[in-house]
């Protein structure tokens, strides 16, 4: 460990924890000084002698002034009972013994508990002694209210004490935290900013290392597409040019039926060429993330009803049937991508199925997800030719001549960036299906629509 590590790190954390540990003995001495300044003991005790006593007095007087009302004497001489068990009872009589006055509470009190009129009716001498009984109970009564309120001063005095003490020793303890709080303050801004600055030259690094990365992908994305057009782009000329010979070729010119085949079959390449192209830059810009879904909850069913009345004009000699099982198919995904998607497996349907066979293509909801099965009634497929479909430049055994072996991979790349997949299988009938699989438009997303 370094010098200047030790001096980032050791130090602030040790002065952390004495910091901690000054506020937290000055708590403790806090909590420790407000328990030590309470004198609830003392003062309720100094409250009941002084009620016992108090009820003493009015015993004497009720004595003295009515000593034939029994009910009323009887109801003083239970009040006057209650505080006297309260007074010689728990943690009342223990101050008593502290205050070493509780025997002579105890010798005051004995002749009041003894002549008790609820154990038998009192004559008018022990009426009278028992109100001389209790004056005798007031006077010392009021002696040992004197001496409560005496250790009442005395404790005082030492609590203050003591509570000065620990005043300073807060204060000191406090007023350390305090300081030991401004210097890491000052550490933790000053280790801030420096964090701040190596934040910055980070972002910098990362933003000159994404800028490489845009021009290495911008290589990448020509260096594929150069690619394509080298090992795709091959038959389709070599087709046209073909064509072209036989239009230009020496001797008797072609016949208005060989003009129009092989002007069909140009035409054809180059459409072909052209979605090859397309196929290609739009395959480059999604792996190297220049273009990302547009994803928006969407209602299919218009979409493919006006892509395939696009592809029944243009393969007018072809049948391409649409059966919709609901008027609304809500999907959340980027239409033109759906749309591309749905083209290349019609247009591979067409590739595979015989001149006078339609091309089906249905929508239906399945486990909430929208689904478009494009079905054809060519050659077929195996489960192992189905798992190498959608690889790239791969195609099925019987395929015909032109095409490019990406159509379909292309298909499920798109398929698989708004979240859906493309699936391949056997038809019962012949032939073979292509599902496109979407996921339904989320509910929350749906309803703000």
């Amino acid at each position: 460990m370094t010098l200047g590590t030790l001096w980032r790190t050791f130090v602030p954390l040790v002065l952390l924890l004495v910091c901690i540990g000054a506020l937290i003995f000055g708590y403790l001495r806090l909590r420790a000084t407000e328990k030590a300044m309470g004198f609830d003991g003392v003062t309720n005790m100094v409250w009941v002698i002084s009620q016992t006593q108090v009820e003493a007095l009015k015993m004497r007087a009720v004595l003295a002034e009515d000593p034939d009302d029994e009910g009323q004497i009887g109801l003083q001489y239970d009040l006057l009972r209650s505080r006297i068990d309260m007074l010689t009872e728990g943690p009342q009589f223990r101050f008593l013994q502290a205050l070493e006055m509780a025997e002579t509470v105890k010798a005051a009190v004995q002749p009041a508990i003894r002549l008790d009129p609820a154990l038998r009716p009192l004559s008018a001498a022990e009426k009278a002694e028992l109100g001389q009984e209790a004056t005798t109970l007031a006077r010392t009564l009021n002696r040992t209210a004197n001496a409560a309120m005496v250790m009442e001063w005395e404790l005082l005095t030492t609590q203050l004490t003591r509570y000065r003490t620990a005043m300073a020793q807060v204060n000191y303890s406090i007023g350390l935290g305090v300081v030991l709080a401004i210097y890491l303050g000052w550490r933790i801004l000053a280790d801030r900013r420096a964090r701040l600055e190596a934040d910055l030259f980070r972002r910098q690094s990362m933003r000159l290392e994404e800028d490489l990365d845009h021009e290495r992908a911008m290589v990448s994305h020509w260096r594929d597409f150069a690619a394509v057009v080298s090992h795709q782009f091959r038959t389709p000329l070599a087709v046209i040019d073909s064509a072209a010979q036989r239009l230009y070729r020496r001797g008797q010119p072609a016949s208005d039926e060989v003009l129009q085949a092989k002007q069909g079959t140009i035409r054809e390449m180059v459409a072909s060429l052209d979605q090859l192209v397309d196929a290609a830059l739009l395959i480059g810009r999604m792996d190297h993330k220049m273009d990302l879904p547009q994803q928006a909850v969407q209602d299919l069913a218009p979409v493919v009803r006006n892509m395939v009345k696009k592809l029944q004009g243009r393969y007018r000699d072809r049948e391409i049937t649409l059966s919709l099982e609901e008027e609304r198919f809500v999907a959340w995904c980027d239409a033109n991508l759906v749309q591309h998607s749905l083209i290349n497996l019609i247009d591979n349907a067409i590739k595979y199925s015989p001149p006078f066979e339609p091309v089906e293509v249905r929508m239906q909801r399945q486990d909430n997800k929208v689904v478009c099965t494009v079905a054809d009634r060519g050659p077929g497929m195996t489960d192992a030719e189905a798992e190498r479909l959608f690889q790239r430049f791969q195609r099925g055994a019987g395929a015909p001549t032109g095409g490019t072996g990406i159509g379909l991979w292309l298909a499920q790349r798109l398929a698989e960036l708004q979240g859906g997949r493309i699936e391949a299988r056997p038809r019962p009938e012949g032939g073979a299906l292509f599902s496109l699989i979407l996921p339904e438009a989320p509910q929350d997303v749906e309803s703000k629509t």
